[in-house]
Formats: structure tokens, C-alpha cells, sequence
């Protein structure tokens, strides 16, 4: 089964206070974001100092509320649908037909479907850790944005050929091709007990929410 991976950047603040019952804990759990800061400040007004450990986490916080605007969600979509390939090859062939599938070592199972599903895994979960974030600041983009990625895993199991589809952002399309192209070695894959390329595709969406 293939999963969406997600990728959320920020930090989360915790208030801890005396409760008088459960109901209070229900009722500050069904605040929103700008009630809970609402809340936050109000309770720091009635108090005349704050502790060096109040103080940091009120930066924080200060730092939460000025990236809130442009906090942006990277996330690698279902990989390997079928695709409109002008430059398959006799040398290679698609990651969801090739008989037997590249794969990680830590994808080293016996079932080949298995291999393939844990190996997509593996390419969604990279790409969520390393697409660096703050290509948004370049990139000029808000709101959704969605690129594929198409690159070979060449007959030695290594990373060949990445290309970007529908690029018309630069920014997020260069730095894409950087993370994909520093993809750790795989196992190389076979078709038919013949070693083999396989074309793998990667849909990512970056996202920025105000």
C-alpha cells in the first residue's frame, strides 16, 4: 500500500495549568490557534516577571506567529502512475512493470512487491527530509504547486537522468533535481532475469498556506 508522506515545519507550544476538571481541558482543546495565543497573553499580563524558561518559550512563540503566513508543507505524492513516456528505450523500462525492482537493502524482502512498495516508501519518505524548505523564500510561490520528477535507476542501481515535469518555477524544479539526484545507491533491477533500467516517477506538491 502506498502512503502519503507529510512534512509540516514549526513548533508546537505547550501551556501547562492547574485544571479544576476535565471539562476545562475539552473546552481548551476545542480553541483555535488565534484563541489559544489570545489566551497565552492574557495569562503572561497578570504576571509582573516571566522566568528565563517563559522567556524562551515566548520567543518561540513570537517565532510561530511571524512564519505562520508563509509556513509551507512539502509532500511526496502516490509515486509510479502511469505516465506518458517519450524516452523509453530498449534499455529500460517503467518501476511499476519491471519484473524485478530496484530496491534499498533495508527493502531486502522476499516478495517482490514488497520490495517495490517499501523501496517507493523510502523515495517518498527522502524527499520529504531533504527538500530543503526554504527554497520558498527564491521561489516566489504561494499556495499549490506540483511538479513529477522522472529519473532512471541505471543497470548498477544508480540515480541517472532526473528530469522535472511541468517546471515553470525554476527554484522548486532546481532543488527537486538536487534531492532526487543525491538519492542513495540502490540494488539494480532485472526484467525477465535481464539486468535492467527502470524509469521511476515522483509527484511532489509544495504547498504554502496563509
Amino acid at each position: 500500500m502506498k502512503k502519503f508522506i507529510y512534512l509540516y515545519l514549526g513548533i508546537s507550544i505547550f501551556a501547562s495549568t492547574s485544571c479544576s476538571s476535565d471539562k476545562n481541558n475539552s473546552d481548551v482543546a476545542q480553541l483555535s490557534f488565534e484563541e489559544k495565543i489570545s489566551n497565552l497573553e492574557a495569562t503572561l499580563a497578570l504576571k509582573s516577571a516571566l522566568s528565563k524558561e517563559e522567556q524562551v518559550k515566548l520567543s518561540g512563540l513570537n517565532d510561530l506567529i511571524t512564519s505562520k503566513t508563509t509556513k509551507p508543507s512539502i509532500k511526496a505524492g502516490d509515486p509510479n502512475h502511469s505516465f506518458n513516456f517519450d524516452d523509453l528505450g530498449d534499455d529500460r523500462v517503467e518501476f511499476n512493470t519491471i519484473t524485478e525492482p530496484p530496491y534499498y537493502m533495508s527493502c531486502d524482502k522476499a516478495d517482490m512487491e514488497e520490495r517495490r512498495a517499501c523501496t517507493e516508501e523510502a523515495v517518498a519518505a527522502y524527499v520529504d527530509t531533504y527538500f530543503n524548505p526554504e527554497v520558498y523564500k527564491s521561489s516566489n510561490v504561494m499556495g499549490r504547486y506540483e511538479m513529477t520528477a522522472s529519473f532512471l535507476i541505471d543497470t548498477e542501481g544508480n540515480i541517472q537522468d532526473v528530469k522535472i515535469r511541468n517546471d515553470s518555477n525554476k527554484a522548486l524544479s532546481a532543488e527537486a533535481k538536487r534531492v532526487l539526484e543525491s538519492l542513495p545507491q540502490m540494488q539494480p533491477g532485472k526484467h525477465k532475469g535481464k539486468p535492467m533500467a527502470a524509469l521511476y516517477t515522483q509527484p511532489i506538491i509544495y504547498d504554502v498556506k496563509p
